[in-house]
């Protein structure tokens, strides 16, 4: 969805916004705000999960809220607005027996609480959104394609306005590699979603190479922190789905002209670099999906993050 020109832009901000990190002392501060764009542009494609924009407010609370707090980490409160996009490969196509997914967009809202003990994470989620034409998805992308005058996608056969309510939960163990070598943490991260935009079980195990800190404190799990980090990581993970909504449409009826079923079990990569000082954070992702439906290829996306602490 992005131009070349915007593409390289974007990345130039990101290496100048590390490169000039100031030298100051660490400082406490208790609020983040965390933008996050996904998109398909770096492979040269635009098609299934194409693109997704998220923007976080994340405080950290003095007492208890759903948890009770930890002596040493506190409870942390997320707040995210976030829109996502999906499309089929053949963008100019109306015929629906060429499609590999339907068109999609979903607009939502979520809050979501963490507690951590020791090397142990629990968060729970609540999520609010909605599908169709009023997610905005496709008039944004429309507008943006007509803007730059290439690919103008023709949205045919929508999965519908629909109203969504959803539930996650997730638990971390985190275990430090003590003995001498280069991989400092191994993580495994398992979440529940469930609720009419998706019912899933995803079990992920994460590696991490370099400089990062403690769970309660670490990015790699959004957490706020005052420990400077640099470090890579990859994980592995594998996701049970029983629902999803931006394929088979709303889970109580669904009117969507094009519908298909989703693929039961599903594969998923990522490796990437983060970068953490003073109050700012820098992350680059690489995400890769084994297909949604039968008639998908492979998914891979990047994700950009950048974060600020006050």
């Amino acid at each position: 969805m992005i131009s070349k020109a915007c593409f390289y832009r974007y990345i130039l901000l990101f290496v100048i916004g590390i490169i000039s990190q100031t030298t100051v002392g660490q400082e406490s501060y208790n609020k983040q705000i965390r933008i996050q764009h996904d998109n398909d542009f770096p492979f040269g494609i635009d098609r299934l999960y194409t693109a997704g924009s998220f923007g976080t407010y994340s405080h950290i609370l003095a007492g208890d809220f759903l948890f009770k707090r930890d002596s040493i980490n506190p409870i942390q409160l997320d707040f995210t607005f976030g829109q996502e996009t999906y499309t089929p490969r053949e963008l100019f196509e109306r015929d629906f027996d060429l499609f590999e997914r339907p068109y999609a967009g979903y607009l939502f809202v979520s809050g979501k609480t963490t507690q951590v003990r020791r090397n142990h994470l629990w968060s729970l989620q609540g999520e609010i959104g909605v599908t169709g034409p009023i997610s905005l998805a496709e008039t944004l992308q429309v507008a943006y394609h007509e803007l730059i005058n290439e690919f103008i996608p023709v949205w045919e056969g929508q999965i519908t306005n629909g109203l969504h309510i959803n539930a996650r939960g997730t638990y971390i163990k985190d275990v430090e590699i003590k003995k001498p070598g280069r991989f400092t943490f191994f993580s495994l991260k398992s979440t529940l979603a469930l609720g009419t935009r998706s019912i899933f079980a995803k079990q992920e195990a994460l590696l991490f190479l370099g400089n990062r800190a403690s769970l309660g404190q670490s990015s790699a799990f959004n957490r706020i922190g005052t420990v400077k980090e640099f470090y890579g990581f990859v994980g592995v993970g594998g996701t049970y789905v029983v629902h999803n909504a931006v394929i088979e449409g709303h889970l109580f009826g669904d009117n969507s002209p094009f519908t298909l079923d989703p693929v039961s079990f599903l594969f998923n990569f990522q490796s990437g670099i983060t970068y953490r000082k003073n109050r700012n954070t820098f992350q680059l992702i690489y995400n890769f999906q084994s297909p949604e439906t039968r008639r998908e290829g492979r998914l891979q996306y990047a994700s950009f993050v950048i974060a600020r602490k006050f």
